[in-house]
C-alpha cells in the first residue's frame, strides 16, 4: 500500500509542472550565442516536459544558433512564445507535453459563387471618307477562382524557405475550401488576405436605375444643354460636367425627382422606359436590358469534300434596344467608384446587304464616376434618330399599279430622342435592417379598391 501512494504522489507531481509559477530570464550574445535545441533541452529537464519534434525542418532550425536574446521574467507560457512563436515556430503545450513544428497545414474558407463572367461588346463606326469602318471591341472576362490561385501563389512564394517546398494548394471550388501546408509566416499572409477578401467581397450594392426618354421638339434638336441644369437648389451640392453630354452628381438631400422632370419637360415629351433595381456585389457587373431579341436568317456559303460551293441559311439573334452596364467598388471609407457604360442599338433604315445579319446602328458611353452612398448621377447625351415613312392615298387607286402614284403617297416621319439615365447607388448593411423607403420604394397611403384592380 505504501508504495502505490508513492506512486500516485509521483504522478500527480509529474502532471502538476513545477514551472507553472515561475519566471525565467535568459541572456546570451557574441561568443557565448546557443540555439533553440539547447534551450528547449534544459527546460524540458528543469519542468520536467516531454518534447516532440513533428518536422525536419523545426529540428534543422532549433540548431540554428541565436546570436544575441536577452528576455527577463517571463512566465513560461510567455518565453515559448518569445522563443518558438517569435522565431516562426508552430509549438503547443498541454499536460506537459510540447509540440514543436515548423510547417502546418490549415484549411481556410472563402465564400464566393464558383462561376466565370465574361462577355464583349463591339461598336462600329465609320469614320474615313471610303467607307472604311473602325471597330471597338471591349472584352472582359472574370474567373475568381483562376485569379484566387493565382494569388495564393504569389504570396506563397513570396515567403518561401529555400529548405522547403510548398505542395500545391488545394481549391474547392464547390465548397470553397482552401487546403495549404506552409511556414507561420506563408499562412499568416493566406489568413490575412483572405479576411481582407471575404471582407471587400461581401459588401452589396443596391443599384436604383430610372430611364427616361425626351422625345426633342423642333428647337431643341441638338439635345439637353446641361449647362443650363438648375433646380432651384442648393448649387453647393450639384457638380455638372459636359454641356451637351452631360454628367451630373447630386447629393441624397439634394435631388428632386420632379425638379429633374420639370427641367427635361422643357426640352420635350417626357417618358419613363424602365425603373429596374438591381442588387450586385462588390466589384461585380449588373447588366440592365430594356429592348428586343430579332431573329434573322442569312445566307452563308462553304465548300464541300469535293469543292463544290454549298448554299445554306444560319439563323441568328440580335439584340436591339437599352443595355446600361455597372460595376461598383465601395472603398473602405464607404465611398463608391461606378464604371457606368450605357449603350443603345436600333436597326439602320436601309439595310445595304440583305443576304447578311442585319445592319445596326450602336452608340455608347463610358464613364467612371466616384460617389458617396446615396447620392444620385444624371447621365445624358445618347441621342437616338428614328426615320419612317408613313404611306396614305385613296383606298383601291393606291393599290392599282402605275396610276397608283397619281393617288397616294408617302410622308417621311422623323423623330429625335435623348436618353436620361437616373442612376442611385445604395450600399447595403447586412448587419442593419434595411427600410425599402430609404432604397426608392414608396407605399400608397390607401389600399387600392377592389374596382380599381
Amino acid at each position: 500500500m505504501k508504495k502505490l501512494i508513492l506512486l500516485l504522489i509521483g504522478i500527480y507531481t509529474l502532471f502538476a509542472s513545477p514551472c507553472d509559477k515561475k519566471l525565467f530570464s535568459l541572456s546570451t550574445q557574441g561568443d557565448n550565442a546557443i540555439n533553440l535545441q539547447q534551450i528547449i533541452t534544459d527546460l524540458s529537464d528543469t519542468c520536467h516536459l516531454n518534447v516532440i519534434v513533428t518536422d525536419d525542418l523545426a529540428k534543422k532550425k532549433l540548431e540554428e544558433n541565436i546570436k544575441y536574446i536577452k528576455l527577463k521574467n517571463m512566465t513560461l507560457d510567455q518565453f515559448l512564445d518569445f522563443l518558438l512563436g517569435k522565431n516562426g515556430f508552430f509549438y503547443s503545450l498541454k499536460d506537459n507535453l510540447l509540440t514543436i513544428s515548423y510547417i502546418k497545414t490549415k484549411n481556410f474558407k472563402i465564400d464566393y459563387v464558383n462561376s466565370i463572367i465574361s462577355g464583349n461588346t463591339n461598336f462600329s463606326a465609320s469614320t474615313t471618307e471610303d467607307g472604311g469602318t473602325n471597330t471597338l471591341t471591349t472584352q472582359f472576362s472574370f474567373d475568381f477562382f483562376k485569379e484566387f490561385s493565382d494569388n495564393i501563389n504569389n504570396i506563397l512564394k513570396a515567403q518561401v524557405d529555400k529548405n522547403f517546398q510548398n505542395p500545391a494548394p488545394i481549391i474547392d471550388k464547390t465548397s470553397g475550401l482552401v487546403t495549404i501546408t506552409g511556414t507561420k509566416q506563408q499562412l499568416q499572409r493566406v489568413q490575412d488576405y483572405i479576411d481582407e477578401l471575404n471582407k471587400r467581397l461581401h459588401k452589396e450594392v443596391l443599384i436604383d436605375v430610372k430611364i427616361y426618354s425626351v422625345k426633342l421638339t423642333d428647337s431643341h434638336q441638338t439635345g439637353v444643354n446641361w449647362s443650363k441644369f438648375n433646380l432651384g437648389m442648393n448649387t453647393g451640392d450639384v457638380k455638372t460636367r459636359g454641356t451637351a453630354i452631360g454628367t451630373t452628381i447630386l447629393g441624397s438631400t439634394t435631388f428632386n425627382l420632379t425638379g429633374l422632370l420639370d427641367f427635361l419637360s422643357t426640352y420635350g415629351q417626357v417618358n419613363s422606359i424602365s425603373n429596374p433595381k438591381i442588387t450586385t456585389l462588390n466589384n461585380q457587373k449588373a447588366i440592365i436590358t430594356v429592348g428586343s431579341v430579332n431573329n434573322y436568317s442569312y445566307d452563308v456559303v462553304t465548300t464541300d469534300a469535293n469543292g463544290n460551293l454549298v448554299k445554306s441559311q444560319q439563323i441568328d439573334s440580335k439584340f436591339i434596344g437599352i443595355l446600361l452596364d455597372i460595376t461598383p467598388e465601395i472603398s473602405d471609407k464607404g465611398i463608391i467608384m461606378m464604371t457606368i457604360n450605357p449603350s443603345i442599338s436600333s436597326l439602320a433604315p436601309i439595310q445595304t446587304k440583305p443576304n447578311l445579319p442585319p445592319d445596326t446602328i450602336q452608340k455608347s458611353l463610358n464613364t467612371i464616376i466616384r460617389v458617396k452612398d446615396g447620392d444620385t448621377i444624371i447621365l445624358g447625351g445618347l441621342i437616338t434618330d428614328e426615320t419612317a415613312f408613313q404611306a396614305s392615298g385613296v383606298p383601291v387607286l393606291k393599290e392599282i399599279p402605275i396610276i397608283k402614284y397619281l393617288f397616294s403617297y408617302k410622308e417621311k416621319i422623323s423623330k429625335r430622342e435623348e436618353l436620361i439615365f437616373v442612376i442611385t447607388p445604395h450600399i447595403i448593411n447586412l448587419n442593419k435592417v434595411i427600410d425599402v423607403k430609404n432604397i426608392g420604394y414608396k407605399a400608397n397611403k390607401k389600399l387600392p379598391k377592389l374596382g380599381d384592380l
